[in-house]
């Protein structure tokens, strides 16, 4: 992603002023070891756990003889809301955009190269201020080859009546968010008003009877038993999909897609030891071997550049130009995060009356 892309979503701070809760910046080094005993934290379920303990929780855990407290599901923004004056966990899994968000309210801890120093290691691409990727996740449209055999190149063939019941929509409090505001941002709709996108997703639900998709497995399921053709998707879950059977191949659409990277910023506000592990954690997932450790389970490209640069053979397929890079983020970069999620709740409230409902 450009430098335009983290002035969009990771430098704005424009909210900090007056939303901040007056987290202490701690200036120490990064410690060897912390008093702490176990880390907190907020956590998707499923494969994606999974690979997350594998590669970085669990070989961190024993080496420091530590535990991994997890609390496992999607939406916890509301919950770390509600605790900013007494957090009871340390680090939460996010994309830069959610992470921007509660970050711009004090509610996460700015990355810091001194307190963890592997972040110098990142292309600068994945580098934004509450977060930092261990890896990037390009996004677009999953198509079943053996059902559609007209060329698939835009969003909008997601409202062909050829493909009316096997059409699959993200659920909103998975990918659905943002891949929503992503069409209202290409049908002209901004932050502040989403008309255009309510009344063309609530067209695909009911002129072509779209079901919604609520994760990776539910979405692998539909596309090995050939009930939904076609759908927003990620490029590496759609590989998986075929693996399992489901005749699928990858298309980034014309008009630019998505590209998040994830990792797990850490909430403010908790202890200085609690702080102090966190950060000991999150410098591995920045590390070369383990970025190409988990990039081989997950099929997704690594953010540490000499990662980027030294992909074994076998994963030379997840070499991505960063001019690619940059056409896979396109329709985030176009998007006030900022403003969005100061419009969350009257938004999910049209989406699940009007979209979802038919109201």
């Amino acid at each position: 992603m450009a430098n335009a892309s983290r002035n969009a979503l990771g430098r704005r701070r424009v909210l900090r002023g007056t939303l901040a809760t007056g987290t202490a910046v701690l200036a120490a080094p990064m410690i060897a070891r912390a008093a702490a005993k176990e880390i907190r934290i907020l956590f998707p379920g499923g494969t994606w756990k999974d690979f997350f303990a594998q590669v970085f929780a669990d070989p961190f855990a024993k080496q420091k003889g530590v535990e991994f407290v997890y609390r496992l599901g999607l939406s916890h923004e509301p919950m770390v809301l509600a605790q900013r004056r007494n957090p009871q966990w340390d680090i939460i899994h996010q994309s830069q955009s959610r992470s921007t968000w509660l970050g711009a309210q004090g509610l996460l801890r700015e990355w810091s190269k001194d307190r963890i120093p592997n972040t110098a290691k990142v292309h600068p691409s994945f580098v934004y201020d509450y977060n930092v990727g261990k890896v990037h996740t390009p996004y677009g449209i999953c198509v079943n080859t053996k059902r559609i055999k007209k060329p698939i190149t835009s969003w909008l063939d997601l409202w062909d009546p050829e493909f009316k019941g096997k059409v699959g929509f993200p659920a909103w409090p998975w990918m659905g968010e943002e891949v929503f505001h992503a069409l209202n941002t290409l049908l002209g709709g901004t932050a502040e008003n989403i008309d255009a996108g309510v009344a063309k997703v609530k067209e695909m639900f009911r002129a072509n009877q779209a079901k919604v998709i609520n994760n990776v497995e539910h979405t692998r399921q539909l596309l090995v038993a050939e009930e939904v053709w076609i759908c927003p998707y990620f490029g590496a879950r759609t590989e998986q999909a075929a693996a399992a059977g489901a005749p699928v191949e990858f298309v980034m659409p014309k008009e630019g897609g998505l590209s998040w990277i994830w990792n797990t910023p850490i909430i403010a506000n908790r202890p200085q030891d609690s702080i102090a592990l966190a950060e000991e954690f999150l410098n591995t997932t920045l590390d070369a071997e383990k970025q190409l450790a988990f990039s081989k389970l997950t099929l997704y490209p690594p953010t540490n550049i000499e990662a980027m640069k030294n992909l074994p053979a076998d994963m030379a397929k997840l070499r991505i130009p960063m001019e690619e890079v940059d056409r896979i983020g396109k329709l985030q970069r176009q998007t006030d995060y900022l403003a969005l999620f100061s419009y969350r709740d009257q938004h999910v409230e049209r989406f699940n009356k009007e979209v979802i409902g038919g109201g």
